[in-house]
C-alpha cells in the first residue's frame, strides 16, 4: 500500500500529492539502530537481556517442576536440595530438555513471552499428569502411559481429584513469568538474521540427539544418578525412584526402557518363525492341579560350605523335606539383596536384567490364567516395595495380598518380624486363602515371604547357638539369621503337612531368592571362611546358590502319574517354572518350550555372564555351542518381552 504526502508552496497553494517511498516490513518492525539508540535502547543489549531473562525463567521453571512434580515440598525442599548437594548431574539432565524445547520455541516464535507461556504450560501439564497419576495409582507418569491415555481419561470420573495449593501456585508461575518477559524481554532476531533462527533449531536438535544417545539411554548413568540421592528419596517405590531421577529425566529414560536396544542379529520375523516351531500347548483338563509357590526371603543352605560346622543343625526339617521332594540348586544373580531378580525371572522366564514392566508383560502367570487358573499371591511387605502392587497386576495376577490390604491383620504386638507377618502368620493366611478358593477352578498362588530379611538383630542374643567360633558381633548376627532359617524350615514343614491328606491335587514349590546379607559388605562371610581372594569358581558358585524343591501330595501324584522325588539339575531361576512343568508333565507355552532347548546347553544364565561347567564350577568361559545358544536366547527373549499378553476371553466384558 502506497502513502501520499501533500505539500504547499510559499504562497500556500497546495501542490500535487507525491507518493512516499514504502518502508520494508523489516524497517517497520525494527527501527534503525540509531533511532533505537536515540530512544535509549541498544538492540544488542536488549537481545542479551531477553536471552538472559528467558534462560533464568527456564531454570526457575525446571526447579518449580521438580519441586511440585516430585512432591518435594512435602519434605521442606530437602529433596530438591539433594540434587544440588549429592548429584548435580540430575539437575542438568532435567534442565536440558526444558532448555532445548524453550530454545526451539523461541527460534520459531521470536517472542520471549510467547515462548515462556508455551513452555511453562507444556511442562506443567506433564507435572500435573504425573502428580495425579501418583495420587490415584501410586505410579509416576511414564512414556507407556501415552498409549493408554484414552483409558486414563475414561477412569478419571471414578476418582475425586484433590488439587493441593502447590499446584495452584503454578498459575502465578505461568502468568508472572509471561508478564515479566512481556515488559522486560522485548528483544527479537531481525529478518536480516533469519538464518540464526534456523541454525538455533538445528543446533538444538543436534544437541538433543547427541544427549539422547549418550545420556538419556545410558541405564547405568540413570541408575547411578538415582542411587546417589537414595538417602533423600525412597527409590524402592516407583514414584520415589522417578523423583530421585527427576521428573523429566525419568520420563525420558522410560522412553528408552519402552524401546530397549535389540540384541545383535535380532529379527522379529526370525524370532516368530523360531517360536512357531513350538506352538502353545494347553494344560490338559485332567492334569490340572493346584500349584502353590513360595519364594523364601534370604533362605539359603549354608551347610553346603565345607568350612561351616554346626553345633545344632538349623536345616534339619528342611533337609528332611528335601528327601521327599524333587530338589536342586538355583544359581541366582545377587548376594544379600536383589529379591526381585529371582522373583520375576521365575514368573516370566526372563534372565536378569528385567524389563521395566510398565504395561502388561508376557509371563507364565498369564499362561496359567489363560488356561483357566485363578492367579493370586501374597507378600507381607508394603505393596509399593519393588512396585509389586502395579507390576504383579501387569504380570497377570488377579489378586495380591500385602501388608496394607490383609496381612497386617495377622500381625500382633507379641509376634511379628520387623513389623510384618512372620512365616507362621503368612502361611496361616495362605492356607485360609486356599480354603476360601473356588474348588471348581484350578488355583495358582505365588507368595514371597519377608521373614529372614536383613538386617539381623545384633543386640539381642540368639536363643540357640547354631554355629560357634566367630567374632563377637558376627556370632550374634549369624546365629540370629540361622534362628530365622530354622523357624522357616519348621513353618514350611507344617505348611506342607497341611496338604498331605488334602483330597485335592496340590503341588508345592519352595525356593530361596539369594544368600543373606551378613554384616556390612557381607564381611561375616569371611568369619565363616567362605570368601576372600581364593574363593575360585566353586566358591563363587556356592555364594550365588540357593535351594529349590518341588513337592506333591498323593492326590497330585495320582493325577499326574509322577513321583516327585530325586535330585534335579542346577539351573537359573528363569528355568525353574519349566522344571515345575516338567514334573507335572505339562508342555507349556512356546516360550517355555524354546527355553528347554537352551536349558539343556546353558543351564545357568547369570547377570555377570558366568556359565556352569561341571557340577559346581561357575566360570566366564563359554564354548561355541554355549555362546550360540546364549545369543539365540537373548534374541527370542527380546521378542517375547515385546509381545503383549491378552486378558482371557472368558474374563472380557
Amino acid at each position: 500500500m502506497k502513502w501520499f504526502k501533500r505539500k504547499k508552496d510559499a504562497s500556500g497553494t497546495e501542490l500535487p500529492a507525491e507518493p512516499v517511498p514504502e518502508e520494508s516490513e523489516e524497517a517497520r518492525e525494527e527501527p534503525p539502530a540509531a533511532e533505537k539508540a536515540a530512544r535509549g535502547k541498544n538492540p544488542r543489549r536488549e537481545m542479551i537481556r531477553t536471552v538472559g531473562l528467558l534462560l533464568l525463567m527456564t531454570a526457575l521453571l525446571t526447579l518449580w517442576c521438580l519441586l511440585v512434580g516430585t512432591r518435594s515440598y512435602e519434605n521442606g525442599f530437602s529433596m530438591v536440595g539433594a540434587y544440588f548437594t549429592e548429584n548435580p548431574i540430575t539437575l542438568l539432565l532435567n534442565f536440558l530438555p526444558v532448555f532445548l524445547f524453550t530454545a526451539i520455541v523461541f527460534a520459531l516464535t521470536n517472542r520471549a513471552w510467547v515462548t515462556y507461556l508455551i513452555s511453562s504450560i507444556f511442562f506443567l501439564l506433564i507435572v500435573f499428569v504425573n502428580y495425579f497419576k501418583i495420587d490415584l495409582r501410586g505410579e509416576p507418569f511414564l512414556y507407556d502411559d501415552l498409549a493408554i491415555a484414552g483409558d486414563g481419561l475414561g477412569i478419571l470420573g471414578e476418582y475425586s481429584l484433590h488439587i493441593p495449593k502447590w499446584l495452584w501456585g503454578s498459575l502465578p508461575v505461568v502468568a508472572g513469568g509471561t508478564v515479566l518477559l512481556w515488559f522486560f524481554a522485548r528483544g527479537r532476531i531481525t529478518r536480516r538474521f533469519w538464518w540464526t533462527r534456523v541454525a538455533a533449531v538445528l543446533l538444538c536438535v543436534g544437541i538433543g540427539v547427541f544427549s539422547w544417545f549418550h545420556w538419556y539411554t545410558d541405564d547405568r548413568l540413570y541408575y547411578n544418578s538415582v542411587v546417589r540421592v537414595q538417602h533423600s528419596f525412597n527409590i524402592w517405590r516407583d514414584d520415589g525412584r522417578s523423583a530421585a531421577g527427576g521428573l523429566f529425566y525419568s520420563f525420558l529414560n522410560s522412553v528408552h526402557e519402552a524401546y530397549p536396544d535389540a540384541p545383535e542379529g535380532y529379527s522379529a520375523e526370525a524370532a516368530a518363525q523360531t517360536l512357531a516351531q513350538y506352538p502353545d500347548a494347553a494344560i490338559p483338563e485332567d492334569k490340572k492341579v493346584n500349584l502353590i509357590v513360595t519364594m523364601m526371603e534370604s533362605f539359603s543352605d549354608l551347610s553346603e560350605f565345607d568350612s561351616i560346622s554346626f553345633d545344632v543343625d538349623p536345616y534339619a526339617e528342611f533337609h528332611a523335606l528335601q528327601e521327599e521332594s524333587y530338589h536342586g540348586t538355583l544359581v541366582v544373580d545377587s548376594i544379600g539383596g536383589g529379591t526381585i531378580n529371582a522373583e520375576r525371572s521365575f514368573l516370566t522366564g526372563f534372565a536378569y536384567r528385567q524389563p521395566g514392566y510398565n504395561s502388561n508383560t508376557s509371563s507364565f502367570v498369564w499362561y496359567l490364567r489363560q488356561n483357566g487358573y485363578r492367579t493370586e499371591g501374597a507378600h507381607p511387605g508394603h505393596d509399593w516395595f519393588y512396585s509389586r502392587q502395579s507390576i504383579d497386576r501387569r504380570l497377570g495376577f488377579e489378586d495380591y495380598t500385602f501388608h496394607e490390604n490383609g496381612l497386617n491383620e495377622y500381625v500382633t504386638e507379641e509376634s511379628s518380624y520387623q513389623g510384618f507377618a512372620t512365616d507362621a502368620q503368612l502361611f496361616a493366611e495362605r492356607r485360609d486363602a486356599y480354603d476360601a478358593r473356588d474348588p471348581d477352578t484350578p488355583y495358582f498362588s505365588f507368595t514371597v515371604t519377608y521373614q529372614g530379611h536383613s538386617p539381623y538383630e545384633k543386640e539381642q542374643l540368639p536363643r540357640t547357638q547354631y554355629v560357634s567360633g566367630l567374632s563377637a558381633e558376627a556370632d550374634v548376627i549369624v546365629n540370629n539369621y540361622l534362628t530365622s532359617v530354622a523357624d522357616t524350615g519348621k513353618q514350611i514343614a507344617a505348611y506342607v503337612g497341611s496338604f498331605r491328606d488334602d483330597p485335592e491335587p496340590v503341588v508345592l514349590v519352595f525356593f530361596g531368592d539369594h544368600k543373606p546379607t551378613l554384616g556390612e559388605g557381607n564381611a561375616y562371610y569371611n568369619d565363616l571362611g567362605v570368601t576372600g581372594t581364593t574363593i575360585g569358581n566353586v566358591g563363587r558358585y556356592r555364594l550365588y546358590s540357593s535351594p529349590y524343591l518341588i513337592w506333591a501330595n498323593d492326590a497330585a501324584k495320582e493325577v499326574l502319574g509322577t513321583d516327585f522325588t530325586g535330585e534335579g539339575p542346577t539351573i537359573s531361576p528363569c528355568y525353574l517354572m519349566s522344571m515345575v512343568f516338567d514334573r507335572c508333565g505339562w508342555t507349556g507355552p512356546s516360550w517355555m518350550q524354546f527355553q528347554r532347548t537352551v536349558r539343556a546347553i546353558v543351564p545357568v544364565l547369570h547377570f555377570h555372564d558366568y556359565m556352569l561347567h561341571g557340577d559346581d564350577n561357575l566360570t566366564l568361559s563359554k564354548t561355541d555351542e554355549e555362546q550360540t545358544a546364549f545369543d539365540e536366547f537373548e534374541r527370542i527373549e527380546y521378542y517375547v518381552r515385546r509381545s503383549k499378553p491378552t486378558v482371557p476371553s472368558s474374563e472380557e466384558d
